[in-house]
């Protein structure tokens, strides 16, 4: 071994990935699940009706229940 570790956790931010699935534009936070839909804010206030009820959201690829 040369001694050399890389630094950071397991869990690092990736920096400008994220797309939003229902607009499909780049967005610098979107709301994800780990089957890797995701939706920006715009588009989760207009959706909010259908897939959330206050302090949890529902995918609607997966249908996992979420925390905000």
């Amino acid at each position: 071994m040369t001694g050399q570790h890389k630094a950071g956790g397991y869990r690092r931010r990736k920096i400008g990935e994220y797309v939003c699935h229902c607009c499909k534009k780049k967005q610098e936070f979107c709301y994800s699940c780990p089957c890797g839909f995701m939706i920006c804010k715009d588009c989760f206030e207009e959706s909010k009706w259908g897939i959330s009820n206050g302090p949890t959201w529902i995918c609607p690829d997966c249908e996992r229940i979420r925390m905000m």
